[in-house]
């Protein structure tokens, strides 16, 4: 099991200890009990057991968040100091790791179109003469191409 605290029903397990906060489980025991009796009182017409029900619900959810309280003082109470050498500890092991190979194709395919973009653009500045007329003439047949108008004389 992980050092850090994990949660499952109200319970709080760490490596070394089990703790059960016992606000939360009767909390929560009492929420489903008024849940149980507003609904027994609501289908038999009883107004008595659905108030009754309705407010062992709110006890219930009042218990609970005791709880919730505790265990988040307890958390906070808990070594912090630990936890942040142990966050810092994980950060180095992330960026000692290699990138996922997907990334790193990424990168290096970036890499090797960049070079060849700065060779033509090297390639442009020696010549810009002929980098124009390159140009001209590749628009001018591009438009040629594209357009409706083809000047074809039919004999």
């Amino acid at each position: 099991m992980p050092d850090s605290p994990v949660l499952l029903f109200g319970i709080s397990q760490k490596s070394e200890e089990m703790i059960v906060d016992s606000d939360r489980i009767a909390g929560t025991a009492q929420q489903a009990k008024g849940t149980a009796e507003a609904a027994a009182g609501r289908l038999t017409g009883d107004r008595k057991l659905w108030i009754k029900g309705q407010s062992d619900e709110v006890v219930g959810t009042v218990e609970n968040t005791a709880g919730n309280l505790k265990d988040a003082a307890q958390q906070a109470t808990d070594d912090p100091q630990s936890e942040v050498e142990q966050l810092r500890a994980e950060v180095e092991r992330l960026s000692r790791e290699p990138a996922t190979p997907r990334l790193d194709a990424a990168a290096n395919a970036a890499d090797r179109y960049g070079e060849k973009f700065d060779r033509y653009l090297d390639a442009i500045r020696q010549h810009p003469l002929t980098s124009v007329g390159v140009a001209v003439g590749a628009g001018f047949l591009i438009g040629r191409l594209m357009s409706s108008n083809r000047y074809v004389h039919r004999i």
